[in-house]
């Protein structure tokens, strides 16, 4: 656990090792490998252009744009059904940092094609179904970098989330790295793919897209981050902990055996897994500034460690153990007390902890705790059991 000791150990590092939390290098990008885009006829029935020839524009994922998509679907090749190669190209020498999407401007080195990170993908030791489900999120990210209609800004992004995603496979099948590395790093890879394909998603709005945008933005430079050499290790850590926390909340909010099932949920979810990206981001970026003073390094420090308590940590808050000694009253599964403490860690308490007696597992506990009329949790189950969990903090007891 990195706790505040060494985050002060951290603000107390010299101005080279804060910025050795940036790259020698920078991030290598897509290549823009020039070729036509499959036609029309080529593309899935969903991704069609609409009746009376209006041209497919692809979903404006920038924050302040307006308007939903008219296509959620990615160009495929016709051939092979895989995505098509780019046909833009970027250079650029600015070295990578923790942020919410790429710096206003920046561009990438050509070095990879969407052919490149196919084979990576079927060269993983994965089941079929989760490699088609990354070819899917690649297929995504070359549609809207191939689309005219998609703003420049995003272009950038998809191109950086791409490049991301070649170095992390890459990384995960070679032969000298950790069994753990491969997994967390296979991880973050799932986590990307996922929001990417919000990012398209017809049925989200506009606003909605740009937080997924972001999020696979930032989970791609933590990726990245994490594979430099000179990254200190007390930065290692607390990228871990926050790309954890985001990944795996994120995996848990999409997965159908785990999502919330109540529109309300969803958002309050998603709002979650944003202000933990947003506010990590902005706080690791001080932390990183050698010309950011002391008294802000200390208030970014500050920011970061509420974060790792809320989300990480928040397993030992008290409120948590009293509610979770609660619910043990109604013998609950192994699988339900996971569920609970997974869903804690991902959206914090006491929002991530209703939400994890809202899983499956936890159904038989809740059904005797709902029968327990002595009880003055009653009403708090009462409502987890009926109304969105989101709302159900206010039942919550107070102790003695």
């Amino acid at each position: 656990m990195v706790g505040t000791s060494c985050l002060a150990a951290a603000v107390a590092l010299p101005a080279a090792a804060v910025a050795a939390t940036a790259p020698d290098h920078p991030a290598r990008a897509p290549n823009a490998a020039s070729v036509d885009t499959p036609p029309p006829s080529s593309q899935p029935p969903s991704s069609e252009p609409p009746t009376g020839g209006a041209t497919s524009q692809a979903p404006n994922t920038s924050e302040h744009s307006e308007g939903p998509p008219t296509s959620g679907k990615p160009a495929t090749s016709p051939s092979s059904g895989t995505p098509s190669e780019f046909t833009t190209s970027y250079t650029t020498k600015t070295k990578t940092k923790i942020t919410t999407s790429p710096p206003e401007g920046q561009k990438y080195d050509a070095a990879v094609t969407p052919a490149e990170v196919e084979a990576e993908i079927k060269g993983l030791n994965v089941s079929e179904d989760v490699k088609q489900r990354l070819r899917e999120g690649l297929a995504v990210a070359v549609n809207a970098i191939n689309n005219p209609a998609t703003p420049q800004k995003d272009k950038n992004s998809f191109m950086y989330i791409v490049d991301s995603i070649n170095q992390a496979l890459k990384l995960i099948q070679d032969p000298t790295t950790s069994q753990a590395d491969r997994a967390m790093y296979l991880k973050y890879v799932q986590g990307i793919n996922e929001a990417t394909r919000l990012t398209q998603d017809a049925n989200l709005s506009a606003t909605d897209r740009a937080v997924y945008l972001q999020l696979a933005s930032a989970l791609a430079s933590y990726t990245t981050n994490l594979q430099d050499p000179g990254l200190p290790a007390v930065y290692k850590g607390l990228y871990i902990k926050i790309a954890d926390s985001i990944t795996n909340g994120l995996l848990a909010a999409v997965d159908p055996k785990t999502a919330p099932k109540k529109p309300e949920d969803q958002q309050k979810v998603k709002q979650i897994l944003q202000d933990t990206n947003t506010t990590a981001a902005a706080a690791l970026a001080v932390l990183q500034d050698p010309n950011a003073t002391p008294e802000a390094k200390q208030q970014a420090q500050q920011q970061v460690q509420a974060i790792v308590d809320a989300r990480t940590n928040a397993v030992q808050n008290n409120d948590y153990l009293r509610f979770l000694n609660e619910v043990k009253r109604y013998n609950p599964s192994d699988a339900c007390l996971q569920a609970i403490a997974d869903r804690t860690t991902q959206a914090g308490w006491p929002d991530g902890s209703l939400w994890g007696l809202t899983d499956p597992s936890c159904a038989d506990a809740l059904t005797r705790a709902l029968a327990d009329n002595d009880t003055k949790w009653k009403s708090l189950y009462m409502c987890v059991q009926n109304q969105p969990f989101s709302t159900c903090a206010v039942y919550i007891p107070p102790e003695g």
